[in-house]
């Protein structure tokens, strides 16, 4: 039992139970409440401040969460009623206000006490929502450069749409968040370039799963991007050491169930390089082996041979689940009397773009290969 909420549970009982008409007006319950919060306070650090520190830090998570009780009961309270009076809205403001400032003057005077993960109610919660939105828009109004603009946005989109309740720790590292980004954003650069916002918030130890999601997305397109093994190499050996070179400007971060952003991102980018590695070593094994010839060469051009590779994968006689990996694999392998090394890039451009004339030159090598098996029947 928290005996120094008693009386303030009965003040708030005896003012739902009977209303404003047989309660202290308005004014002069809030002063009730409020005279008994401060004496709440008071007798919380007094009581704290004689106990041994286990069990001090019981005590005031106890008395926290009965708040949190007190506060939620109300909102089921609310949320119950279908016609609400003026005089019940004022009992119920002062009810939930008093309650609400209560419990912040407890993490106020309580901080080593305080359980910081503990979710926020539903009333704070809701309050939180609408400040984060305010803070956001306030910063996306800001003098922003409109590219960098439009990277902020996607990357915060979370924070203020994920409907779950946060915890106070995480409401703390939010405004510490906006705060830092409201001010670094603002300083004078030519263009800002996404890796550099992505590394500014792995400096601020924003480990929010979607952000993570969002890194893992744009270095995957970014590699996807080189059409060399080697320049594959060079990209995530660039992204490691810019990763691990980002000094963390804060101890706080969003979620601490969660490992650090900047340890989850080394994490993806060492695995990444590891399959890279990995590839490498069996392409080298099979050629050494004579199991695989580094250059196929053809007779046809690379747009041709583009075709003729599509032809076949429309006709099921190649089964592949990633058109991707195809061009990769093509542009590794084969050869032309145009190239020796094609792209993936102009592979790909080819493979889903056909000109009338390059089609009839594939054409002609298929009605060859149908000669020869006529042939043979």
């Amino acid at each position: 039992m928290n005996f120094e909420l008693f009386t303030f549970q009965q003040l708030i009982k005896h003012a739902i139970r009977n209303g404003l008409g047989k309660s202290p007006e308005g004014g002069e319950l809030a002063s009730q409440i409020n005279e008994e919060s401060d004496r709440i306070l008071i007798a919380l650090q007094i009581h704290a401040a004689n106990m041994d520190p286990s069990k001090a830090l019981t005590y005031i998570h106890q008395h926290q969460q009965t708040i949190h009780i007190i506060l939620e009961d109300l909102h089921s309270l609310q949320k119950a009623k279908k016609d609400i009076t003026e005089k019940t809205k004022q009992i119920n403001e002062i009810l939930n206000t008093a309650s609400e400032r209560l419990l912040l003057d407890l993490q106020k005077h309580f901080p080593d006490h305080f359980n910081h993960h503990l979710k926020l109610p539903y009333c704070l919660s809701a309050k939180t929502r609408t400040d984060i939105e305010e803070k956001t828009r306030s910063l996306f109004n800001q003098n922003i450069q409109a590219p960098t603009l439009e990277i902020v946005k996607e990357i915060l989109h979370p924070l203020y749409t994920d409907r779950y309740n946060l915890t106070y720790q995480q409401k703390t590292y939010i405004d510490l968040l906006l705060e830092e980004l409201c001010t670094r954003l603002q300083e004078p650069a030519e263009t800002t370039q996404k890796i550099e916002i992505i590394l500014l918030l792995i400096s601020l130890n924003f480990n929010h799963p979607k952000f993570y999601q969002y890194c893992v997305s744009y270095f995957s397109t970014e590699i996807e991007q080189c059409e060399e093994l080697s320049q594959q190499y060079r990209l995530l050996n660039i992204l490691t050491k810019y990763i691990k070179q980002t000094l963390a400007v804060t101890t706080q971060q969003y979620d601490t169930s969660l490992p650090l952003i900047q340890e989850s991102l080394l994490n993806y980018l060492a695995t990444e390089t590891e399959y890279l590695t990995s590839m490498d070593r069996i392409g080298a094994h099979l050629n050494h082996q004579g199991l695989l010839d580094n250059r196929y060469k053809v007779t046809l051009t690379v747009k041709q041979l583009a075709i003729f590779i599509h032809l076949q994968v429309q006709a099921k006689i190649i089964i592949t689940e990633s058109p991707k990996l195809l061009h990769e694999y093509i542009s590794k392998h084969y050869s032309t009397n145009e190239t020796d090394r094609i792209s993936a890039k102009s592979f790909k451009n080819a493979y889903y773009s056909a000109s009338t004339e390059d089609l009839e030159k594939v054409i002609d090598k298929i009605v060859t290969m149908l000669a020869i098996a006529q042939e043979k029947l």
